[in-house]
């Protein structure tokens, strides 16, 4: 027992030289381990901010409406004959539409104009009857009664050579409309009546529609607060130029004029309606379109542009990342306007002209982050 103890005392290691082997392990342990390498530069695509002047202007959405609207009615009865153009078909003022049977009238201008003849003939024998009974009643060979009896047939004979021209000339209008004309240059719609069928007048049956669409107008509706800004810069520049584009990309935009502001806002939505004229000389604009429309209210001078895509969102603010000369990024805050047609927006505060903005890749990105640029967009 007591060699066992001895043994005990004799291997115990002291304090201080357990601290110093863990010490002299932790330094052996840190030579060995190996630094970090520097983060490979992150992949980027950048477009340098540009400055040019672009429109400043109110959207909303529209349709398209025809600048005329006529649907030919037939104001006689009858068969119709022929039909002279096809469905769909663009008119011009004057051409021949349809042809109603003309023969029952041309029977009714007929008779008319013999009972014109017939009047004309006894109205020629009454005023010659007259004249001549006119000495003989200053002789009292005849009475003044029978003298006023004559001229009373003269008067009469008058009245119906005046009913009967008025029937040969009811007679004719009514000839005339058994061929129906285009009163305008249009698209004329689908008929609704085909040829050998009856058409009766008083049915007020619409045969077809036509749209004229050249030009053509936009319809839209702005919020009544925006009013007053477009009414300033009416008065600022006489004529505002209104935008119009249809969901096709290979479609190009409209240009019109704003030819109509509705004389009350509609106090239901507090909205107020107004109109664009575009020529659509190549008739792609159609009726009852639905159409994206600009307002083009004045021109914003030297705005700087960005790729929209080069706009980040935060819960706060809006940023983009700039690449800085030694190909690291900042983090810049920036206030945005308004979209443009080459879908660039415009940045009104916190970015200049001529600095590089990231426009793929950001999602890597972190202040002070090192890039290596894939494309620069300015070079396509």
């Amino acid at each position: 027992m007591v060699k066992r103890a001895l043994f005990r005392a004799n291997c115990k290691i002291p304090r201080w030289s357990l601290f110093s082997f863990i010490a002299l392990l932790a330094i052996v342990g840190c030579s060995k381990k190996k630094e970090t390498p520097p983060p490979n530069p992150i992949p980027v695509h950048i477009a340098r901010a540009e400055a040019k002047d672009v429109p400043y202007y109110i959207s909303t959405v529209g349709h398209m409406e025809a600048y005329q609207t006529v649907n030919i009615m037939a104001q006689v009865n009858g068969q119709l004959m022929k039909t002279y153009f096809p469905d769909g078909a663009d008119v011009k003022e004057g051409d021949l539409l349809y042809l109603i049977d003309q023969r029952p009238y041309l029977a009714d201008l007929e008779k008319a104009e013999g009972e014109l003849e017939e009047n004309i003939a006894n109205l020629g024998f009454a005023e010659r009857t007259a004249e001549r009974n006119a000495t003989l009643v200053k002789d009292e060979y005849i009475s003044q009664n029978d003298y006023d009896s004559l001229i009373t047939n003269v008067i009469s004979g008058e009245a119906l050579v005046k009913q009967s021209r008025g029937d040969v000339d009811n007679a004719k209008i009514n000839l005339g409309y058994t061929t129906i004309y285009a009163p305008l240059s249009a698209r004329a719609g689908e008929s609704q009546i085909r040829d050998g069928n009856i058409i009766l007048e008083s049915a007020e049956t619409t045969l077809v529609t036509l749209n004229q669409i050249t030009p053509i107008y936009s319809v839209f509706f702005i919020n009544e607060k925006d009013l007053p800004m477009v009414q300033r810069y009416k008065a600022k520049y006489g004529d505002l130029k209104v935008l119009a584009a249809v969901n096709d990309p290979e479609t190009p935009t409209y240009k019109g004029d704003l030819t109509f502001i509705d004389n009350g806002i509609d106090i239901s939505t507090g909205m107020i309606k107004l109109k664009g004229t575009h020529a659509n000389e190549d008739k792609v604009l159609w009726p009852n379109e639905y159409v994206k429309v600009k307002l083009i209210l004045d021109t914003i001078e030297n705005a700087v542009l960005v790729p929209f895509e080069t706009i980040q969102t935060s819960p706060k603010q809006k940023y983009v990342y700039v690449m800085k000369g030694n190909k690291t990024v900042e983090r810049r805050n920036v206030i945005t306007g308004q979209i443009q047609e080459d879908n660039t927006i415009v940045i009104t505060k916190g970015l200049k002209a001529g600095e590089k903005v990231i426009t793929v890749g950001q999602i890597n990105l972190y202040p002070g982050a090192k890039v290596t640029v894939v494309e620069d967009e300015d070079d396509g």
